[in-house]
């Protein structure tokens, strides 16, 4: 299995688990309890969909960067319109700013990580 095809795989799980903690009514209960500490809680967004943005970008080959923009920024919106409709769960706008911030940060890195080794490596 090429390192390209298990990273696939590995950034649909991830989206899977993502969008099972942003739907579930209480998320703690899929992580057998934990949830982050203080200083990583206001960030949970941020980092998680920094992960996402990363991945993305790592697996992208035919289809354009403005093309997983739009996606990954319609999957923010929509799960935050799904949580609205969610018991226990609500429509944040600070959630969708850290989403986007994380997406874009995500992305970034991760285009910078190719470059960086396009240059070393190549």
């Amino acid at each position: 299995m090429s390192w390209l095809r298990l990273l696939h795989y590995t950034t649909i799980v991830y989206v899977v688990f993502l969008t099972l903690l942003l739907w579930l009514p209480n998320p703690k209960e899929l992580l057998y309890g934990w949830q982050p500490s203080e200083e990583t809680g206001g960030y949970a967004h941020l980092i998680t969909f920094f992960l996402l943005g990363f991945l993305v970008e790592l697996g992208r080959r035919k289809k354009s960067l403005l093309f997983w923009i739009f996606l990954l920024v319609f999957y923010t919106f929509f799960t935050e319109i799904v949580q609205e409709i969610l018991p226990i769960r609500s429509f944040e706008w600070s959630d969708i700013f850290q989403d986007i911030c994380g997406i874009c940060l995500g992305l970034g890195s991760a285009s910078l990580c190719r470059t960086i080794a396009a240059k070393k490596f190549f």
